[in-house]
């Protein structure tokens, strides 16, 4: 009997030191790095929505908003199409609100597909019957749906921006935040002195970034100065595939 009841209790506790590791285990976030490698196939696109701001001090102005689709291959982007809106607001307009400032921006469609890069001109800027003009145009500048300098595509650039980071669990997922400097993400130095990005990057509950925020500063002194881009990913995986503009509405960059 006595041995029966020690046997009893020492099942008893053997659960009750299992029960806790298995819920550590369940709220363990997901690998986001290993969530983004699993959307890098043929044929699959994530949507893209980027805002970008200039910081001076306590004062962010609003300077450029990127919209657009991108195509993945196993090898990360490979095709595109992004508008894009130049916002010009003066420094001493407090009040210009972004959405104001969004409506009287400047735009240009652009398309990258096949190496190539094509940009939508407005009506009567080009000779009768064109409409897009073929660039001839080389990286990195062809990489223009994204003026983030953390590149969430690249594996080697996301596990070194979450290395010895620990997600916290949020509403819908989880965020990660940090300080990586231009040289640690492999970039070349942008020569100032205090040369670091602050970033916070959210995901779903699967591990795909949802948002990326990033603060640029530079000079290293009070006030602050810099930029700052917010970006959102939306819809991993819907199918996509970009094409090039019809051919008899395109003229080289050379004839124009």
């Amino acid at each position: 009997m006595r041995r029966s009841l020690a046997l009893v209790v020492a099942a008893l506790l053997a659960g009750g030191v299992a029960a806790p590791a298995a819920a550590v285990a369940q709220t363990r976030p997901p690998d986001p790095v290993r969530a983004v490698q699993k959307q890098l196939r043929q044929g699959h696109g994530v949507r893209i929505s980027e805002l970008a701001a200039m910081i001076d001090g306590t004062y962010s102005t609003a300077a450029a908003r990127i919209r657009g689709q991108v195509q993945l291959s196993p090898k990360g982007p490979v095709a595109y199409d992004a508008t894009g809106y130049s916002i010009l607001v003066p420094y001493d307009d407090q009040e210009t609100s972004w959405r104001a400032a969004l409506g009287g921006a400047d735009w240009d469609d652009i398309t990258y597909v096949g190496g190539v890069t094509y940009t939508h001109e407005p009506p009567g800027s080009l000779p009768d019957g064109k409409s897009w003009i073929r660039w001839d145009w080389k990286a990195p500048e062809v990489a223009v749906f994204s003026h983030q300098a953390i590149n969430v595509f690249d594996e080697r650039v996301l596990r070194t921006l979450l290395r010895g980071v620990t997600g916290k669990a949020v509403s819908g997922g989880y965020v990660y935040r940090g300080v990586v400097s231009h040289k640690r993400l492999g970039l070349p130095p942008t020569g100032d002195v205090k040369d670091e990005i602050h970033w916070s990057l959210w995901t779903d509950a699967k591990g795909l970034p949802t948002r990326l925020r990033t603060t640029d500063l530079v000079y290293g002194r009070e006030p602050k100065m810099g930029l700052s881009y917010d970006t959102r990913f939306l819809d991993w995986g819907f199918p996509l595939v970009v094409t090039a503009p019809p051919a008899d509405q395109v003229i080289d960059s050379a004839d124009v």
